[in-house]
């Protein structure tokens, strides 16, 4: 049965006849839709043509019934495409990558899920570049569908990015939809892509909206991984008739009044989906939309097996014990990107331990889990995959004092928009005040007890990314690397395992590293 929140409706007029939504009220909610499925809906304004869309996205584990899975969105998609009512999918991407599987295929069997589910075009988002442009453009060629980035140009080849697309116009029904898909123009520094460049969001969607009209698009929806003002301007100019956003962790929230917010379609829960109703006669366009809950639907057979054979194969590798938790801990988003974390502890730890540097920092957004783990709790090769999924590696370089704390300043100044670049460290005690304007929030910084010399030259254990820059630490970027872990590659994930495979056991606690006195 369909849980009950999917009744939550958007819209500037009612598209469903109200005889529907009084028998919603009656019946359960799996007999209503499937009476709003198989009944036409009536129009007041002469011959309309009408359609459906059903937009998904934020699905990288495969397996996590709390998420929504593929095998349930499989179901949702063949009642609606049951129906004698126009039905278009559209995937929003944010899946490819971090998981616990992509880090072995780089996100190849989410498309052959995908490939199974046939989207009419997939929204290309920052996660799709976890494994960097090579890897996605793989992936783009693996898929029945087109991957949409339209604000994107690869310079070595004066065009697109291989393997994508700006734009897909589809005509079913008569309604002839325009797609487009934008990436946050902060991905080039998050990601550290060398290849592409990110255009502008708004010109972008500008010069392509105007292309996809010429052709007779109807309607233009855009896909896109976050809240962009621009957007919601290019809506009330009639530039943009269809915003489509999934984001679970944005503070954001759609700005748009009566009556373009039903044009605003934003889903913040897992296993929602939003099914946009369409209709467009000669002089008008109509777009409601109502959010639905897939978690409580019966998973589709075929693509169950589908995803059982890689859960299979990944849980043979993952299920290995590696350490008990003795000591509870958490890696929820929101605490390790504004706290000291037990868990960014024993990271660092095992940074210095291996490297016998004199300190150590990551970046919070290198830790993914966003769980609780349990006294007597078995921690596995899944769980160590889950957390550290990225494929970091592990270098030493030497930093002078001056430089590292400009860093540890840098990675304050987005504090309270819990950004990935706040630091986790071993050795190192950073206190910082919150209440502080931008670059003046670090209060003190010692090492080992000792103040920070900023001309002293320290050894500091970190990430390949962050020295090439990436969540803005610039500073890192001209110190001299004195040992690289790279042959082959260690990453930081198997630094950690090598250090769990000798203890057996997880006992790290907060320990006062990092102190935020505006508290």
């Amino acid at each position: 049965m369909l849980g009950r929140d999917f009744m939550q409706v958007y819209s500037t007029r009612v598209v469903i006849p109200n005889l529907y939504i009084k028998i919603a009220t009656m019946l359960p909610v799996f007999v209503w839709i499937l009476a709003m499925l198989l009944i036409p809906a009536q129009s007041a304004h002469g011959q309309q043509k009408q359609a459906k869309l059903i937009f998904a996205a934020d699905m990288p584990i495969i397996s996590d019934n709390s998420q929504g899975t593929y095998p349930k969105l499989g179901t949702a998609l063949y009642l609606y495409r049951q129906s004698n009512i126009p039905t278009f999918f559209l995937f929003g991407g944010n899946s490819l990558g971090p998981s616990p599987m992509s880090t072995y295929d780089s996100g190849s069997h989410i498309v052959d899920l995908l490939n199974s589910l046939e989207p009419d075009a997939m929204g290309v988002t920052k996660r799709e570049y976890s494994y960097y442009e090579e890897q996605l453009s793989l992936r783009a060629y693996e898929a029945g569908f087109p991957m949409i980035a339209s604000n994107l140009y690869d310079p070595l080849n004066q065009a697109m990015q291989d393997g994508l697309v700006k734009s897909v116009l589809l005509d079913r029904g008569g309604i002839k939809l325009g797609i487009l898909a934008v990436i946050d123009p902060a991905a080039k520094k998050q990601y550290l892509l060398q290849r592409i460049e990110i255009l502008d969001v708004e010109e972008s969607l500008r010069k392509e909206s105007k292309k996809l009209r010429q052709q007779g698009a109807d309607i233009i929806a855009v896909m896109h991984g976050k809240i962009f003002p621009e957007i919601e301007e290019l809506i009330v100019e009639g530039i943009i008739d269809l915003s489509l956003v999934k984001d679970r962790y944005s503070t954001a929230r759609p700005t748009l009044s009566s009556p373009f917010d039903a044009q605003a379609v934003f889903l913040t829960e897992p296993g929602d989906i939003a099914v946009v109703n369409m209709a467009v006669s000669e002089n008008t366009k109509q777009i409601s939309w109502q959010k639905e809950s897939i978690l409580s639907l019966q998973e589709e057979p075929n693509i169950a097996e589908l995803r059982d054979d890689y859960a299979k194969r990944l849980n043979r590798l993952m299920n290995l014990p590696l350490a008990k938790v003795e000591t509870p801990f958490n890696t929820l988003r929101n605490e390790v990107r504004s706290n000291e974390s037990a868990f960014g502890n024993l990271v660092t730890d095992a940074m210095v331990e291996l490297t016998q540097s004199d300190i150590a920092l990551i970046n919070s957004g290198i830790i993914r889990g966003d769980r609780y783990y349990q006294t007597g709790e078995a921690f596995t090769r899944k769980s160590l995959a889950t957390e550290l999924p990225f494929r970091s590696g592990l270098i030493v370089v030497e930093i002078d004092g001056a430089s590292l704390l400009q860093a540890i300043e840098d990675s304050l100044d987005e504090y309270h928009l819990n950004k990935g670049k706040f630091p986790q460290v071993a050795n190192m005690q950073i206190t910082f005040d919150s209440q502080r304007p931008v670059n003046e929030r670090l209060v003190s910084i010692t090492i080992d007890g000792k103040p920070i010399s900023p001309k002293k030259t320290y050894k500091l254990a970190t990430t390949d990314y962050l020295h090439d820059g990436g969540d803005g630490y610039v500073s890192f970027t001209n110190m001299p690397v004195i040992a690289k872990y790279s042959e082959p590659l260690v990453t930081i994930a198997e630094v950690v395992r090598y250090k769990l495979s000798r203890e057996k056991i997880i006992n790290s606690i907060e320990q006062q590293r990092i102190v935020n006195i505006g508290e």
